[in-house]
């Protein structure tokens, strides 16, 4: 089985369109082209990663990465942007993108954790090129700070932190001027972190209809790049469609697939998914706790399912087990969850007919 990592050509595009450095100085050493850009949708991430040193060596600026981020608008996400942009809030925005980026871009792995005063994301590259990976966060995070801006109609003059893992040398004042974030640089991990006031705040541009239907589009877009996609991916559909399956069962033993399970249908051994999943810095159980999460989070938004009926949809044997999880998650039972204010959470007139 062959696992394809790719990048959508729209950002290799605007590349061009800003001139760094002339095509043939881009595309030197790759099977990309002006011409096979007009005839696919996405490129090999070995060819992506080529460019990115070639542009690197030739750009007129070093500071590119944060220029071409400025230019990454909504139109150049797909429906991963307009779902993003159309969502709840400031903190729904950017965990919808952080979540479903992956149909653009499968290289990095992402995690979100909430602090006593902040959000933090930290974005983790899994090319194995420090020079890409670099690149990929600071476009990401110029990004950001744009979409931040767009859904508040304010520029997030250091209320947000970016730490980068690059010492930037000679780059940082270039850095400086072109963030909104306060910098830090040499750190362990990219991360971005927000204020719980921002993560929190609503977004005027919020449409449920158009972040509901965009989000069928990069689950169904998600389902057709796992068929030939990276294995964290192939296992995370499968438990997806496990979920979704769930949600119309009445059955009360509704046990997600196990190693095993997920191992017949991906005609693999256990070692070996068990090594493939560990390139991505990840196991089975992480996937399912991730999805179980997810799950858990969008049911409960929902008046139709109880907490009973949640916990035998994500497969606990025990209400208590689920309570006891969710808990450890989001510090909050899941009755005190549904009852507190989120970014997350929908009001009744607004759950899904």
């Amino acid at each position: 089985m062959t696992y394809t990592t790719q990048a959508n050509k729209s950002y290799v595009l605007i590349a061009l369109s800003l001139n760094f450095a002339p095509p043939e100085q881009i595309f030197r050493g790759t099977q990309v082209s002006e011409q096979s850009l007009s005839e696919c949708e996405s490129i090999d991430i070995q060819d992506a990663i080529k460019i990115v040193h070639n542009v690197n060596r030739c750009s007129n600026t070093a500071n590119w990465a944060a220029l071409l981020g400025n230019h990454l608008g909504v139109a150049s996400h797909g429906p991963v942007g307009y779902a993003t942009v159309s969502a709840p809030s400031v903190g729904k925005a950017l965990s919808t993108f952080v979540e479903w980026y992956q149909v653009r871009i499968d290289c990095y792995t992402s995690n979100i954790t909430e602090e006593d005063k902040q959000f933090e994301i930290v974005i983790a590259g899994t090319t194995g090129d420090a020079e890409y990976d670099t690149f990929f966060f600071e476009a990401f995070m110029r990004a950001f700070e744009i979409l931040i801006a767009l859904l508040t109609g304010n520029t997030p003059v250091e209320k947000t932190g970016l730490e980068f893992k690059t010492e930037a040398l000679n780059r940082k004042s270039l850095m400086v001027a072109e963030y909104q974030s306060t910098l830090s640089f040499g750190k362990d991990e990219n991360k971005l972190i927000i204020p719980k006031t921002l993560w929190y705040t609503p977004s005027p541009l919020y449409d449920r209809e158009s972040h509901e239907l965009n989000l069928r589009k990069c689950r169904q877009l998600f389902d057709e790049r796992s068929a030939h996609g990276r294995i964290d991916m192939l296992v995370r559909g499968i438990l997806r469609q496990h979920f979704e399956a769930a949600l119309e069962s009445e059955s009360a033993e509704l046990f997600p697939p196990q190693l095993k399970d997920i191992c017949v249908q991906l005609h693999l051994t256990e070692r070996t998914l068990i090594r493939q999943l560990k390139k991505y810095d990840t196991a089975y159980r992480k996937v399912l706790e991730d999805e179980r999460k997810a799950f858990a989070k969008r049911l409960l938004q929902d008046a139709r399912y109880t907490v009973f009926r949640i916990s035998d949809i994500l497969g606990y044997k025990e209400p208590a087990n689920f309570c006891r999880a969710f808990k450890q998650w989001y510090s909050l039972s899941p009755s005190a969850y549904r009852r507190s204010p989120s970014a997350y959470r929908r009001s009744p007139t607004q759950n899904a007919p």
